[in-house]
């Protein structure tokens, strides 16, 4: 069977805004926006990464506020996050649907989120991998940044997923030149990644160069998310825009229906 990888971004490709936004900032007793700007003002006072100044922040957020920090918790948010319209079923139904045509689709999720609470939706069983920022745990503690997924570093998972190579402690073979006869585990003509907005520029731009497809997701009856999608479908960035509305019979699933046709 000719496999098909579907990658996607979390925060608003899958969900509305940023998932710790939802549930969990509020529980830390803190306001979302008033977290972020901390992490924005943390960073740039320290000369920090914003991913890893937010793991940091919120790990000491949460344990102030008395919550544990490990995977269960986490994945406790995961399982009440509220996610667009017909996510829940879409990646089962998709992959069916490829079967019927004779055609493996993989799910992979790549993102700056939380990895332990998008193992805790409901879809997790239907999705190949997540790549999303974890931490090490000690005690009811995150002791350390298990993994960094950032805007600029997210590419590499594109070429993990081409090549083959998933463990993230494989530097040597995510750098490997293809063999003599360019076998691959999917080629990037076969892979369509989703994204948002501008964060997700690098993976768009790597995905486009190599002959793949991106699309951007907005939100309905969201004026910012419209605009920005515009922007980037006007200056080449995606291939396709689409409301964030993952149903069937949606105009995300019949593109994608419509993609995996023409691959049989």
């Amino acid at each position: 069977m000719k496999k098909i990888a579907l990658c996607y971004d979390f925060d608003g490709t899958l969900c509305s805004g940023y998932m710790q936004d939802q549930k969990l900032l509020h529980d830390c007793k803190i306001e979302p926006k008033d977290f972020w700007i901390k992490v924005i003002n943390y960073a740039k006072q320290n000369e920090c990464d914003p991913t890893l100044t937010y793991l940091m922040l919120l790990e000491q957020q949460m344990r102030s506020a008395g919550l544990k920090v490990n995977a269960e918790t986490f994945k406790k948010y995961g399982k009440e996050l509220k996610l667009f319209k017909g996510v829940n079923e879409w990646f089962a139904r998709i992959k069916e649907f490829g079967k019927s045509h004779n055609i493996e689709v993989q799910h992979y999720i790549i993102s700056s989120g939380l990895s332990d609470m998008i193992q805790g939706c409901s879809f997790i069983k239907d999705i190949n991998l997540v790549y999303a920022s974890s931490y090490v745990y000690s005690e009811d503690r995150g002791v350390w940044a298990k993994l960094s997924v950032n805007y600029s570093n997210k590419v590499q998972f594109l070429y993990r997923i081409n090549k083959g190579t998933f463990d993230v402690f494989d530097q040597v073979g995510v750098n490997a030149k293809k063999d003599a006869n360019g076998k691959v585990h999917i080629p990037f003509e076969n892979i369509i990644f989703f994204g948002d907005g501008e964060t997700d520029v690098p993976c768009f731009s790597v995905n486009n160069k190599n002959l793949g497809k991106s699309i951007c997701i907005y939100e309905k009856d969201n004026e910012k998310s419209f605009n920005i999608a515009k922007k980037l479908f006007s200056e080449g960035r995606v291939h396709y825009l689409a409301d964030g509305d993952y149903s069937e019979n949606s105009e995300i699933d019949k593109l994608i229906k419509q993609f995996i046709s023409l691959k049989k």
